[in-house]
C-alpha cells in the first residue's frame, strides 16, 4: 500500500493557509417583529455616540433631523443607533444620511446594507448612493460589529427579527423617509415604505431572509451579489463536507465574532461543525437547520418538522422552533449578480434563486461577473464603500485551490454602477442605463473579462430543480468511462499530486465553441468487483459502500498536456451509484478552435482537504456513463 506521508505536508501547508487567510479577515468579499415600533428599546444619536466617545462622538453632536422641529436638515451625516433586540441583545446599525440636503417634501428612499460574513457595518462611505438621494442604513449583523449575541447564520427566529425591528425603528425615527402607494398591498400596508438593499454574500443573504419575513412588505427593490440558495448545497454538496471553504469560514466568523467580544458561532453550529469532522459528514438535523436558514426553505415551501429532528432538541441553548412558516417571496423587484468563479456559492445558487423569484412576477434578472468568493479574496468595490485593503493580497494563491478573480463585470456592464442604477429605476422612478437592454428577457453569462454572451431566460439550458437530465435544443451528450480505476480514499491523498483522468468529451470547431448553462452527468460509480450498488440500503456509509470522486469539466489548448479545470469548479459524488443523475456547476465559458473538452475525475481535491473518502475497503472505483452539456454556439466535435 502507498504511504500516506506524501501528500500530509502539502496538506497540512493547505490548511495553515486557509487559517491564515481567514485570521486576515479575508471572510469579507466582499417571523414577525418581536414588538411594536413604539414599545422598541432605543437609544438616541446623542446618547449612541456620547456612550462610545472617541473620534466618532462629533459625527452624532448635531441634533437628528426633523422634518416638524428647528433642527437643521443639511444632512451628511453619519452616527450610530443601538437597540436591545427580543431576544435581550444589542442591534448595531450606522445611519448615513442623503448628502447635500435632506428634502422633507418629498422624502428620501431608504438603502440597507449588510457586511460579508466576518465584517462590521460601514460608518463612512456611500457617498455615491447618498449623493443620489438615499438614506443608508450599514447593520451589523448579529454576533459581528457591536451587535451583541452569537452568530445563527440568518436565523428567521433571531437574524430575521431583528432585521425586521431595524426598519421598524427607521419608520419611527426617520421622518424624511419616502412613501408611496404600492397597489398590489392591501390598504393596510399603503402608504408603504420605499426600500432597497445592497450586500454580497452575507449581506445578500441578510436581504433574502428580510424580504421573506417582513410582515410590512417594505423592500421594493434588492441587488444580492454571490449569496447562497441552499446552505445544504454550498457547505455540503453531493453530501460532502467542503472543507476547505468551511474551515475559513468557521475561522473567519469566529475571529470576527469573538474578536469584537460577541460571542462566535452559536453552539448548534459548533456542535453540527463538530459532529461533521467526527463523521466526514454532517448530522441530518443539521442540514435541516442549514436548510430553515436559506432561500430554498421559501422556495419549496416544505417546512422542518421539530419531531423528525430530535437531536436537535439535545441543544441546550435556543435550539430552533422552526415556528416560521416557508410562505413563499412577495413580488419584488430584483439584480441578482454571481461569480463564475465562485466556489462557495457557485452560479447554481443563483440560478435557483432567479427561478423562485422570478415566478412572484417581479422584475427579476441576473448578471454574472468573473469574481466571488475567491482565495485570495478580493472584494467588489461597492461591497467595501470604504476604501478597501486586501489583506492577503501579499500571499501566494493556494496551490491547486483556487485561481485568481477577474472583472466584477459582464462583458462591459460595470456589476457596482449597475447596483446603484437598479435602485434609482426601482426606488426613484430614473431610466435604466442603456447597458441593462435586453436584460429583462437575457441572462448576462460573463465568459471572460470584457467577454459576455446573452441566453434567453426562457430557453436557459439548466436542468429542472426537482432533478433530472439537461435536455434542450441546445444540449450535446457524451459517453465517458475510465479505461483505467481512479482512487479514492487513503490511495488517492497517497497521490494527491498526480494530474486528473480525463475523459474527454470533444474538441472546439474551427469557429470555437461557447458552453454556457448548468451541465449534468449520468454516471455510474463502481468498485472493482463491479458493484454499483450497496447492498446495506438503510446505511450508504457503511464500509464498502462510501468512495468519494470529484468531477468537473475542464479543457487544454492544442498541444498542450495540462488539463485546466474551468473556473475551478468541482462537484463531489459519493458513494457508489448507479446510473446516477449529477448536477454539475453552472458554466460560461469559450473554447478556442481545437480546444479539447474533458469531463476531470479527482479522488482528491485541495478545495476539500479533509473530505476525502475513509472507506478502505474501495481503494479504486470505475466511473461511466454520460455528460450534457450546453453548447450556445460553434460545434463540439466528438473526441477522435
Amino acid at each position: 500500500m502507498p504511504s500516506l506521508k506524501r501528500p500530509a505536508a502539502p496538506r497540512a501547508r493547505l490548511i495553515a493557509v486557509l487559517l491564515a487567510l481567514a485570521v486576515a479577515g479575508c471572510i469579507e468579499t466582499t417571523s414577525e417583529s418581536s414588538a411594536p415600533a413604539a414599545q422598541q428599546s432605543r437609544v438616541s444619536p446623542e446618547q449612541a455616540c456620547a456612550n462610545q466617545g472617541g473620534d466618532e462622538a462629533p459625527l452624532c453632536e448635531v441634533p437628528p433631523v426633523s422634518c416638524t422641529g428647528e433642527t437643521p436638515i443639511e444632512g451628511g451625516r453619519s452616527y450610530p443607533v443601538m437597540l436591545t433586540s427580543a431576544s435581550v441583545e444589542t442591534i448595531a446599525f450606522q445611519v448615513l444620511e442623503p448628502i447635500g440636503g435632506i428634502d422633507c417634501r418629498k422624502g428620501h428612499p431608504l438603502v440597507l446594507h449588510g457586511h460579508g460574513f466576518g465584517g462590521s457595518r460601514n460608518t463612512d462611505g456611500f457617498e455615491n448612493y447618498r449623493e443620489a438621494g438615499f438614506v443608508v442604513i450599514s447593520i451589523d449583523q448579529r454576533g459581528f460589529g457591536e451587535s451583541s449575541g452569537t452568530v445563527r447564520v440568518m436565523d428567521p427566529e433571531f437574524e430575521g427579527r431583528d432585521l425586521v425591528q431595524i426598519l421598524d425603528w427607521a419608520e419611527e425615527n426617520l421622518e424624511y423617509l419616502r412613501y408611496r402607494q404600492e397597489p398590489s398591498l392591501p390598504q393596510e400596508l399603503n402608504p408603504n415604505l420605499v426600500a432597497g438593499a445592497i450586500g454580497g454574500s452575507y449581506g445578500g443573504g441578510f436581504q433574502l431572509l428580510l424580504h421573506g419575513q417582513d410582515p410590512r412588505q417594505r423592500l421594493d427593490a434588492l441587488v444580492p451579489d454571490i449569496t447562497w440558495h441552499d446552505l445544504r448545497y454550498s457547505l455540503n454538496p453531493g453530501n460532502v463536507i467542503k472543507t476547505g471553504w468551511d474551515l475559513v469560514l468557521v475561522t473567519g466568523g469566529e475571529a470576527g465574532s469573538t474578536g469584537n467580544g460577541n460571542g462566535g458561532l452559536d453552539p448548534i453550529i459548533r456542535e453540527i461543525l463538530g459532529q461533521g469532522a467526527t463523521l466526514n459528514r454532517f448530522p441530518e438535523a443539521g442540514l435541516d437547520f442549514f436548510y430553515y436558514h436559506s432561500p430554498a426553505y421559501r422556495c419549496t415551501g416544505e417546512p422542518v418538522s421539530v419531531s423528525e429532528t430530535p437531536d436537535l432538541l439535545n441543544y441546550q441553548i435556543n435550539p430552533p422552533a422552526f415556528d416560521i412558516e416557508p410562505t413563499p417571496y412577495p413580488k419584488v423587484d430584483v439584480l441578482l449578480t454571481q461569480g463564475m468563479k465562485d466556489t462557495l456559492f457557485n452560479f447554481n445558487e443563483a440560478w435557483r434563486n432567479f427561478e423562485c423569484l422570478r415566478e412572484q412576477g417581479g422584475d427579476v434578472r441576473l448578471l454574472t461577473h468573473q469574481t466571488g468568493h475567491i482565495l485570495p479574496v478580493e472584494a467588489p468595490d461597492e461591497l467595501q464603500p470604504a476604501e478597501y485593503a486586501d489583506p492577503t493580497a501579499g500571499l501566494l494563491e493556494v496551490p491547486g485551490f483556487q485561481g485568481a478573480a477577474g472583472a466584477f463585470a459582464c462583458g462591459d456592464i460595470p456589476i457596482s454602477d449597475a447596483t446603484l442604477n437598479w435602485l434609482e429605476h426601482h426606488l426613484q422612478g430614473k431610466p435604466l442605463a442603456g447597458y441593462f437592454d435586453g436584460t429583462d428577457s437575457n441572462v448576462c453569462l460573463s465568459l471572460a473579462d470584457g467577454q459576455s454572451t446573452m441566453v434567453p431566460m426562457d430557453e436557459f439550458p439548466a436542468p429542472d430543480s426537482r432533478g433530472g437530465v439537461l435536455q434542450g435544443p441546445k444540449v450535446v451528450e457524451r459517453p465517458v468511462v475510465t479505461e483505467l480505476p481512479v482512487a479514492s480514499g487513503y490511495e488517492a491523498v497517497a497521490t494527491a499530486t498526480q494530474p486528473p483522468t480525463a475523459l474527454i468529451l470533444g474538441k472546439a470547431g474551427v469557429n470555437g465553441t461557447t458552453l454556457g448553462g448548468i451541465p449534468t452527468a449520468r454516471l455510474t460509480v463502481s468498485d472493482l468487483a463491479g458493484r454499483s450498488t450497496c447492498e446495506v440500503e438503510l446505511d450508504p456509509y457503511a464500509a464498502g459502500c462510501d468512495p468519494i470522486v470529484f468531477v468537473g469539466l475542464g479543457k487544454r489548448g492544442g498541444g498542450e498536456s495540462r488539463w485546466q479545470l474551468i473556473d475551478d469548479q468541482i462537484k463531489p459524488v459519493r458513494g457508489l451509484k448507479d446510473q446516477e443523475v449529477i448536477e454539475l456547476v453552472g458554466i460560461a465559458e469559450t473554447l478556442a478552435p481545437g480546444d479539447e473538452l474533458a469531463l476531470l475525475v479527482y479522488g482528491f481535491h485541495p478545495q476539500y482537504p479533509a473530505s476525502w473518502s475513509r472507506d478502505a475497503l474501495v481503494p479504486f472505483v470505475n466511473v461511466e456513463g454520460s455528460v450534457q452539456l450546453p453548447v450556445l454556439a460553434g460545434v463540439l466535435e466528438p473526441p477522435m
